[in-house]
């Protein structure tokens, strides 16, 4: 059976382009609009030519889906207005308005899916040590952790705890930490990357993995929490392959309570509400897939900490080749 061809012209993406708004100086300077389209355009051709090499499926559809879902996030981050430090933005379409109406800003499960796509077509990093930086405040402090792990499991730490210098940690076959149980780098490599699948494995690792808090073992409504932050350890503080990432965001947007904050410093604020505990607030840039910070980590110990109410840790994680001096 021959395939359908694909139409190599240009107008849909021309289309879909002039959907973002004009620059507003006061909200976002014209240079980061420009970015945004050239991001947008970027997409839509690399999924013209993912389309053009699977014929059996159906383009035209998946091509308005995916363009439709990058231009509307280009035009929700021209439409708010950025603010740095917290997690409120205030999302607006006034004065900003394409040639079908009003701007509608994305929802919270529309901008992880937009992460996961971006995650799902970056390619993974290499390097000899997987690099973690947490900061923030702690106790009213300034606090500053940071942790450089090979793959055989050996650590180094530096913080206020070791005087702000390099401490050899003791080594380990599992160095990491998903949702409090412990996982060496190999088993992160064959984690699922179907988000039901991904769900299920955290799952087990937990309910076998002897996780345990003050009060002793976790119940089933904090062992469902547990795999929740393991979701999200995945996507902000392990070396996990990006499709692993990309099965995550995924799964974190079926949250039935998934809100978008708005456009903040470094991203789009997200918060995931639980009826038993404190929503999770997450920065993400959904352009680059990466979690910039968080209102609570997970320790190389497996405790969760959590920032002071209406804080934040700011996150970096990525591979490397040296320890500092």
């Amino acid at each position: 059976m021959n395939a359908t061809p694909i139409p190599s012209d240009s107008n849909e993406c021309e289309e879909l382009v002039r959907l973002l708004p004009e620059p507003v100086d006061r909200d976002l300077p014209s240079d980061r609009h420009r970015h945004i389209q050239e991001f947008v355009m970027s997409q839509i051709q690399q999924d013209l030519q993912s389309a053009a090499r699977q014929p059996h499926r159906t383009p035209r559809r998946r091509l308005a889906y995916v363009g439709s879902a990058l231009a509307a996030t280009a035009m929700a981050a021209v439409a708010a207005v950025a603010v740095t430090g917290g997690f409120s933005g205030t999302a607006t379409s006034q004065g900003t308005e394409s040639a079908s109406g009003p701007v509608t800003p994305l929802s919270g499960q529309q901008i992880l899916l937009v992460a996961a796509t971006t995650a799902e077509k970056s390619p993974d990093g290499t390097g000899t040590y997987w690099y973690v930086k947490v900061s923030g405040q702690s106790n009213g402090q300034p606090y500053q952790s940071e942790t450089w792990t090979r793959q055989d499991g050996l650590s180094w730490l530096r913080s206020e705890k070791t005087g702000g210098t390099v401490q050899d940690l003791a080594s380990t076959t599992d160095p990491f930490r998903l949702g409090g149980a412990k996982v060496s780098f190999a088993q992160l490599q064959i984690l699922p990357t179907e988000a039901d699948a991904l769900k299920a494995s955290i799952g087990d690792l937990i309910k076998h993995g002897d996780v345990r808090t003050s009060g002793g073992k976790l119940d089933a409504k904090m062992q469902e929490r547990a795999v929740f932050e393991g979701l999200v350890s995945l996507v902000s503080q392990l070396p996990a392959p990006q499709k692993v990432r990309a099965a995550a965001f995924r799964a974190i947007a079926e949250y039935p309570n998934v809100t978008n904050l708005g456009l903040v410093d470094g991203g789009q604020g997200l918060q995931i509400s639980f009826t038993d505990r404190e929503p999770a607030r997450l920065v993400i840039d959904p352009a680059s897939a990466q979690v910039r910070r968080a209102n609570f980590y997970v320790t190389p110990q497996g405790a969760l900490v959590s920032a002071p109410a209406g804080g934040a840790f700011t996150l970096v994680s990525e591979w490397t080749n040296s320890l500092p001096s």
